[in-house]
């Protein structure tokens, strides 16, 4: 597939997109940048609040979801994938000047991959940004740029599949893609699960309902995504449409690993309970042996320091009386 660079969201809830981008905080803090923005996501997140609040611009669009991701052949490590993650938000500064920008490596597929929020609302002049499709060439080719420079698969153009309905309903409103909302229900519900049943009843918390088509032999022949939107309508997104990830085989890996990692989070915790409590068994024992031996070193100074107790009487005959 080589290195993308594709627009995951024209997103209306900017908040929950940087939770996302963060993992609700569970990245790690050098695998997280930002531009015009603190590095903690709550407070990225409150800063490009507030810039919209300020500049009366909360409705619509908030901001746009961009996903960098590379070739599996590149093995890259997260830090590599974050320093190219790096290079491309600085040349994003320089085609959306004064954006606010908040970046995070996610490690939990076979590649790492980056992903950006982009504030709508100029910090400065209170516009709003909007994403054309010559803007998107212009990323690919920095994006290119970028695999070239590093001596990386370069990109081979990537699909963004939408619904002729969703594109109109987006031009006249400015509203999300439905099928965006989707693909972000379902990345939350994969990340939430500890298993695949409980991934599809997390979905359909969510409104979100998972179906196979048998075919005559028994073979799976389509998984789909129904949902309804904000009016009612009902939205039917098969798998293959909203990308390879979202196929029931890649989506049971990606739990499986997180399950793998909260497994492994949970044997390290109980593995340092383990060592502190042995840690402070071993500093009792010392404690109490260093009291009994303040003990016995008191009571050898008091039997010391005591006077030695007078002799017996003893009657002794000194005559008779006179």
């Amino acid at each position: 597939m080589g290195a993308i660079i594709k627009i995951a969201s024209a997103t209306k809830n900017g908040s929950a997109t940087v939770n996302y981008i963060a993992r609700q905080g569970k990245i790690d803090v050098n695998l997280t940048s930002a531009h015009l923005t603190p590095l903690n996501y709550q407070a990225a997140r409150e800063q490009m609040r507030q810039t919209r609040d300020l500049m009366g611009k909360t409705k619509g669009r908030q901001g746009y979801h961009l996903v960098q991701s590379f070739d599996a052949t590149d093995q890259l490590t997260p830090v590599k994938a974050h320093q190219f993650g790096q290079e491309f938000m600085s040349e994003l500064s320089k085609m959306y000047p004064d954006h606010e920008i908040y970046m995070a490596t996610h490690t939990d597929t076979d590649h790492p991959h980056n992903h950006f929020m982009i504030n709508a609302v100029n910090s400065e002049t209170g516009a709003k940004m909007a994403i054309n499709p010559p803007d998107i060439y212009e990323m690919h080719e920095i994006n290119n740029d970028i695999s070239k420079k590093h001596d990386l698969v370069e990109l081979t153009k990537a699909k963004n599949k939408v619904y002729p309905t969703e594109i109109a309903a987006y031009t006249q409103t400015g509203k999300q893609y439905e099928r965006d909302l989707v693909k972000e229900k379902i990345y939350h519900a994969r990340d939430q699960a500890h298993s695949y049943p409980e991934f599809e009843h997390l979905l359909s918390e969510s409104d979100v309902t998972l179906t196979s088509e048998i075919g005559k032999r028994g073979q799976t022949i389509r998984q789909k995504y129904v949902t309804h939107d904000s009016e009612g309508k009902q939205w039917t997104f098969t798998a293959s449409r909203l990308g390879e990830d979202f196929k029931k085989e890649p989506i049971t890996h990606a739990i499986m690993e997180h399950q793998r990692k909260r497994d492994k989070q949970q044997s390290d915790r109980e593995q340092l309970e383990r060592s502190n409590t042995e840690r402070l068994r071993g500093l009792t024992a010392s404690v109490r042996e260093v009291a009994d031996e303040v003990r016995a070193e008191r009571r050898t100074h008091e039997s010391a320091r005591q006077p030695p107790q007078n002799s017996p009487n003893v009657n002794r005959d000194f005559g008779p009386e006179r």
